[in-house]
């Protein structure tokens, strides 16, 4: 396996015996193919380098829940949903970009994104996604 691709997670659980395990990460060639393909630009929110924003190639599906070091797997995030993303599942961050854009239409009274909004939150609803997270209806 190519040096610059390995990244190492010790898991410190156990105190008598360390686990060390190797994750592959992505080369830097598939580093600028992903940022290629996504445009120089956040897939959530659409900022990027012309924005003055630091860009961050993130995985979709975590490592550390068997995701692989693949182009298919890679996505382009600013800093903000880079870290965001860390410590919320992809549905968790769909539901609160959806809440924002709904607040936002609220406000500016724009009907039918209002309509669109309430139709993708009733469906977290319908299939109790993330019912943690509550918006005002």
């Amino acid at each position: 396996m190519n040096k610059d691709r390995n990244k190492s997670i010790i898991n410190l659980n156990d105190s008598q015996n360390v686990n060390h395990k190797d994750l592959e990460d992505f080369t830097q060639e598939q580093k600028e193919a992903i940022l290629r393909r996504d445009g120089y630009k956040c897939v959530i929110c659409g900022k990027g380098l012309k924005d003055g924003v630091e860009l961050d190639i993130g995985y979709i599906e975590p490592v550390r829940l068997g995701g692989k070091a693949i182009m298919e797997n890679g996505q382009t995030l600013c800093v903000e949903h880079s870290l965001m993303k860390k410590s919320l599942s992809q549905t968790e961050i769909g539901k609160k970009i959806i809440i924002r854009l709904y607040k936002i239409a609220k406000k500016e009274g724009a009907e039918k994104l209002i309509e669109f909004c309430e139709d993708i939150l009733k469906i977290y609803e319908k299939y109790h996604i993330d019912s943690h997270i509550e918006w005002d209806k």
